[in-house]
């Protein structure tokens, strides 16, 4: 974590349980919970003020969907919508069908028939896929699939939702106290929290509840999820479980010597986890990337299971007098790719400026793990890194390089393309620093580090790009109110 976040959440960490419900700012207490009456679809503009099939909320009332309209108390496609065909008051037939804004007597072409209305399986909110299946709030549909975007807020303790689109988002969930990870899996989402030490289970729905899960650990700090199982960094033990995403139970623990090794993100080459040891200074131990043998977990009865087999240093990915801090890490053909920050020490003491420009370890695990590095011109303090195809995009966290970067995989060497700027979508923001990314059917989306904003861009053209503040500050301004989007995941 770095000090900046330590000492802003330092009253936390000393303080006892409040007394009574403490909101963040935008945000009031309903039945015992926080909701923002701005944009949560079951208190809109009130407690208790539901909104009704297709409605969503927005500036605190209840609004149709984008693309729909509002007929007599519903909302309608007036694209697809035989009871509301162009407008709301025209009605098609019986033996008639809407297309295209028009009653007619058959389907255009490429359109579906869903009991009279025509409609695009792949983009219709109401007939995602097939016919009568409806995304929920939140969610849009891509691909003929319903999908969200997931955003870790980790200043208001919760996870939002918002649609591939950016044009509406569900209700906060509470996750935990500091969800800073998040990872899907099967008919959920799961958040690490480094501070309450927990793991939220978050149905897809928007508006259903998570559940609360509490391993045995301290500083959880990066969830993955891999053959069923999650595997959860725990960065206060210096150690990574592997835990039932159905029980939370942890099934094994795998330690790496001492607790200030500082395990962060984690890639699997088959059943073989390479595990980012971030460390915490010169003599904490870590700047390594440990590469763990899972192969017999499935038998496993008595923790360790998990075998360490070797354990990589990452030193000289680093330039004097730095430290590479390795971060996230992800695997492409049999490579492993991890970031490395190349920090040095700042004025306060601290680990915090760049020493150069940013690196990738890059491991080849069809060759006995033979490490090599390659520097990310014009990206310093690289953090997050996703995949898309054989393009790595990683996200350069520091303020003179606020930008993104293609790395691209497919001739079997890492080639760095040029760094595309990120620009605040915040007027008046100070900064926006990129911290994670994720992909969502065809998009690109980013995080900030210094706020709640998350950036959409088109990785077929970077430089096009929109914005939205999706997590909230949990105080105003005048009281040091922050914010900050730990964390994106895309879900179906």
């Amino acid at each position: 974590m770095n000090p900046r976040l330590a000492l802003l959440l330092l009253p936390a960490l000393l303080g006892g349980c409040p007394a009574t419900l403490e909101c963040p700012q935008g945000e009031v207490g309903c039945d015992g919970a926080c909701v923002a009456l701005a944009s949560d679809a079951r208190n809109c503009g009130a407690c208790g003020n539901a909104c009704g099939p297709g409605f969503y909320c927005s500036e605190g009332a209840c609004t149709c969907a984008p693309g729909t309209s509002e007929c007599a108390g519903r909302c309608a496609d007036l694209s697809s919508d035989p009871a509301a065909c162009g407008s709301c008051e025209v009605a098609c037939g019986p033996a008639e069908v809407c297309s295209l804004g028009g009653c007619a007597g058959t389907c255009d072409g490429g359109l579906a028939d869903c009991d009279r209305a025509c409609v695009d399986l792949g983009s219709d909110r109401f007939h995602c896929g097939a016919c009568d299946v409806a995304c929920s709030p939140g969610q849009s549909c891509d691909g003929g699939t319903c999908r969200a975007v997931f955003v870790a807020c980790f200043a208001t303790d919760d996870v939002r939702t918002v649609s591939p689109d950016l044009a509406w988002a569900g209700p906060a969930r509470s996750a935990g106290d500091g969800p800073i990870s998040l990872a899907p899996l099967g008919d959920r989402v799961f958040a690490a929290s480094s501070i309450s030490h927990s793991l939220a289970a978050l149905p897809l729905g928007a508006g259903a509840p998570a559940e609360l899960l509490f391993p045995d650990a301290r500083d959880l700090e990066n969830v993955a999820a891999h053959g069923g199982l999650l595997y959860v960094s725990n960065s206060g033990g210096g150690t990574l479980l592997a835990i039932e995403p159905g029980t939370g139970a942890v099934i094994d623990e795998v330690g790496f010597g001492v607790t200030t090794v500082n395990p962060r993100g984690v890639a699997f080459v088959g059943d073989v986890a390479y595990v980012a040891l971030y460390g915490v200074d010169e003599t904490s131990g870590g700047q390594e990337v440990a590469v763990v043998d899972f192969a017999g977990i499935g038998a496993c009865t008595a923790p360790p299971c998990g075998e360490v087999v070797r354990r990589i240093s990452v030193l000289a990915g680093a330039d004097e007098p730095g430290l590479p801090f390795p971060s996230r890490a992800v695997a492409v053909d049999g490579r492993v790719y991890v970031t490395l920050a190349n920090l040095r020490k700042g004025d306060l003491g601290y680990y915090t400026d760049p020493a150069g420009d940013g690196k990738l370890a890059v491991i080849d695990a069809r060759s006995a793990d033979e490490l090599t590095f390659v520097t990310l011109p014009g990206c310093r303090n690289p953090g997050g890194l996703a995949l898309r195809g054989t393009t790595i995009w990683v996200a350069c966290g520091a303020f003179d390089t606020q930008a993104i970067l293609p790395v691209e995989t497919s001739s079997g060497s890492a080639v760095p393309a040029d760094p595309v700027p990120t620009p605040s979508p915040t007027p008046g923001a100070f900064a926006f620093v990129p911290g994670t990314i994720a992909f969502c059917g065809d998009m690109g989306y980013v995080s900030d580090q210094w706020s709640g904003d998350v950036i959409r861009f088109d990785p077929a053209d970077p430089a096009s790009q929109s914005g939205l503040t999706v997590c909230p500050l949990n105080a105003p301004p005048e009281e040091f109110g922050w914010a900050w989007a730990a964390d994106l995941a895309c879900a179906p």
